[in-house]
């Protein structure tokens, strides 16, 4: 870091210049004062917090690293976008919060305005800002209930949504998640459309997703008084996992027939991961609220749920201190005609197939990686212990990603059930992956350039290459 921002942390919390660039230090003092989340402190270094650029972080000893998380998809455009630095100034002048809540004001109404037209569907939409994902769930649900007067829910197996309230009633991820905290909500649970490892047995090109039908048997014999079915598009935690293709039509059929909502969770896979604004245009499907957050803050905490008009039936049926604050919606707004305006959706989609066709390569090279698969620039690759048998491998993929951010200064994530065994690599601009139970994944930012899309696959493919010679 610069001396000047040494400096700064000194005058605003003494001491800490004393502790200097002491990595093990700062790791000790970070695990005595902040209570653990999903912090992998063995894997990740200390970062600085001063410096950083496009797909490129930092940690406190000046190693420079390959982020292929995006942020766990929150840095679209990646880091201290330029025009977005210079937009910021610009807005500087602007009032920090106004209740939204409570008072109108015209950045809020004009987001909404501009969110409202992105969502697929004719019919007159609202939205209903909020300060994360998880909330922008809680918010659809509520709606789902007091539009259907029902409070029973369709959710699937994997499936991530949220870790408070009503969204983890709904989230089946890892058992860590649940563990001694009570259901908020009765849920029919359905395996999700997980093709690479299907409950059935079946195979794609021919199951014409038997999956779907699951839940029609299942709401009958547990209940058809269904409020909504809520999905991912894409399973984000779960491993980079696209729905079957005629998966979500299937369910909108389905939602219906029962006279349920039909919920698209899309705090990942929005905004234009995945080369289109919301994921669920891939399938061709009109739902019935989208849920979004991540991208949508530009690095700030804002969530969003966009539903058929009217949301809800009356005032005071749900609220929030924050809601898209002045500086936040002009930020949003700015994001939204900056996608627009560069071309970022299809760039989206021509790196998305360049990182495909790269990690496709791993898949046909090496036993131990038995699927690559992805939307855009939301993708992951699964480790396996070979494809005879196609069992996940822990180890191995833990062992790749630690080497991947020693080594190869790639900041990867993991993602995936029981203990996890994807990578995953996922930008708009950048790479992203998911939890610690499946093999990892990657979320790249939209802005990313093909040559960042070839070096990850590439310094994945030389990490595999040396754990296979060394007779791992």
């Amino acid at each position: 870091m610069r001396e000047s921002d040494w400096d700064l942390l000194e005058r605003l919390a003494p001491g800490a210049r004393a502790i200097g660039a002491d990595e093990r230090r700062w790791l000790t003092k970070s695990e005595q004062l902040i209570a653990i989340s999903t912090q992998s402190r063995d894997i990740y270094p200390v970062m600085d917090h001063s410096r950083g650029h496009g797909c490129w972080l930092y940690d406190l000893q000046g190693n420079e690293y390959l982020d292929v998380s995006s942020g766990v998809a929150v840095r679209a455009l990646g880091v201290r976008y330029q025009p977005l630095v210079e937009f910021e100034r610009e807005i500087a002048h602007v009032v920090e919060e106004l209740p939204g809540q409570d008072f109108d004001h015209l950045p809020q109404v004009l987001l909404a305005e501009r969110l409202a037209a992105t969502a697929p569907g004719t019919f007159d939409k609202q939205v209903f800002f909020t300060t994360s994902g998880g909330r922008a769930v809680e918010t659809a649900l509520k709606a789902a209930m007091d539009n259907t007067k029902r409070f029973r829910f369709v959710a699937f197996r994997p499936a991530f949504h949220g870790r408070t309230g009503f969204a983890l009633s709904l989230t089946a991820s890892k058992a860590v998640h649940r563990q001694h905290f009570p259901s908020a909500l009765p849920i029919v649970r359905v395996p999700f459309s997980y093709c690479f490892r299907c409950p059935y047995g079946l195979k794609p090109d021919s199951c014409d997703a038997y999956c779907a039908d699951q839940v029609t048997d299942a709401c009958e014999k547990e209940g058809q008084d269904i409020a909504g079915v809520v999905v991912e598009p894409v399973a984000g935690e779960a491993g980079i996992v696209p729905a079957h293709p005629i998966f979500m039509a299937k369910l909108r059929r389905i939602a219906d027939q029962l006279g349920a909502w039909l919920i698209v969770d899309e705090v990942q896979t929005g905004l234009g991961r995945t080369g289109r604004w919301w994921a669920i245009e891939h399938f061709g499907v009109v739902p019935d609220a989208i849920c979004s957050a991540k991208a949508l803050g530009v690095g700030w905490p804002l969530g969003a749920t966009i539903t058929r008009s009217p949301m809800f039936s009356r005032g005071s049926r749900h609220s929030e201190t924050f809601s898209a604050e002045p500086r936040q919606a002009l930020l949003s707004l700015f994001y939204l005609r900056e996608v627009e305006d560069k071309g970022y959706l299809e760039n989206a989609c021509r790196m998305g197939e360049v990182l495909m066709a790269g990690l496709r390569s791993l898949v046909e090279k090496h036993d131990c990686v038995g699927d690559a698969r992805g939307i855009g620039l939301m993708a992951g690759i699964e480790i396996v212990d070979g494809k005879k048998s196609n069992r996940p491998d822990h180890v191995l993929r833990d062992e790749i990603l630690k080497a991947a951010v020693h080594r190869e200064r790639l900041l990867a994530l993991g993602a995936g059930e029981r203990g996890g065994y994807q990578i995953v690599i996922a930008h708009i601009q950048r790479a992203h992956v998911g939890p610690a139970d499946q093999p990892r994944f990657n979320l790249p930012q939209m802005l990313i350039e093909k040559g960042s899309h070839v070096l990850v696959a590439d310094r994945v493919g030389q990490l595999i290459d040396e754990y296979l010679h060394l007779g791992r």
